[in-house]
């Protein structure tokens, strides 16, 4: 019974993908959108049901991968290819067609080298960008009741799939607590600040505030690993030095 509750929630995940693609195809994009972004709410709970209620197993992981394909990966390409791409030949297909295997890419080299003990996250998620494909194309609909270029649209699938499957760190979700105080409350509070300019007018606000969000994400990882490497190299040049010394036996640990 333990694993009911998270099964449950990646079943609604999976559900909701596939109802995704067949509203793209029946003409109903915004529809498909906001199921791509419903898909992700489940997704990013049913990780929290499985250790709260302590179901988590290799099965749930696999089955968690297999509805994240569907709803952030082939839901997506769907969407895009319905909704801007149809009328433009191999081209549109090819373009449609990259975000199905850039997820594929990810979740299959995920599945291989999955480790429970790091927070954060090594290139875009597969969650986040289906979220901002999607959004871009509400937010589009909203305003002009179109994709008003595709060209901006393939611009997005392009950069969103490159950062799927780059190396650069992103980091992960604010543990939200005010026992942590310093750079975790920086992110609880930057990610608040997001979310209520995503309720004012979610339609047209989702997409600027996720934009803003992994651009803000990735320039303070970037940050951060530059800081790191500059402060190993000081590190390692006095290390260097140190064992350069003469080193007494009494000095203990250096």
């Amino acid at each position: 019974m333990k694993k009911w509750p998270a099964n449950i929630m990646t079943a609604g995940n999976l559900f909701c993908g596939f109802f995704a693609i067949i509203a793209a195809f029946d003409g109903h994009p915004q529809i498909s959108a906001w199921l791509i972004l419903f898909a992700a709410v489940l997704d990013a709970f049913d990780g929290k049901a499985a250790r709260l209620f302590g179901g988590g197993s290799k099965f749930g992981i696999q089955f968690d991968s297999m509805a994240d394909m569907v709803s952030f990966g082939v839901a997506p390409a769907a969407l895009i290819y319905a909704a801007a791409f149809n009328d433009l030949g191999i081209a549109g297909l090819i373009v449609a067609f990259v975000p199905a295997l850039a997820v594929a890419v990810r979740l299959a080299r995920f599945n291989v080298s999955t480790s429970g003990g790091h927070h954060d996250f090594i290139g875009l998620s597969s969650p986040l960008h289906a979220c901002l494909i999607a959004s871009f194309v509400v937010m589009s609909f909203s305003r002009w009741d179109a994709i008003m270029d595709s060209n901006v649209l393939a611009g997005l699938v392009l950069t969103t799939c490159a950062l799927m499957i780059s190396r650069l760190p992103l980091p992960g979700l604010p543990r939200f607590t005010l026992r942590e105080p310093g750079y975790n409350l920086v992110k609880v509070s930057f990610l608040l600040v997001c979310l209520g300019f995503m309720v004012i007018n979610p339609p047209q606000n989702t997409f600027p505030a996720l934009a803003v969000l992994v651009v803000g994400a990735f320039a303070v990882a970037g940050a951060k690993s530059i800081a790191g490497r500059h402060r190993g190299a000081r590190d390692g040049a006095l290390e260097d030095d140190l064992d350069a010394e003469p080193v007494p036996v009494h000095r203990g640990r250096r």
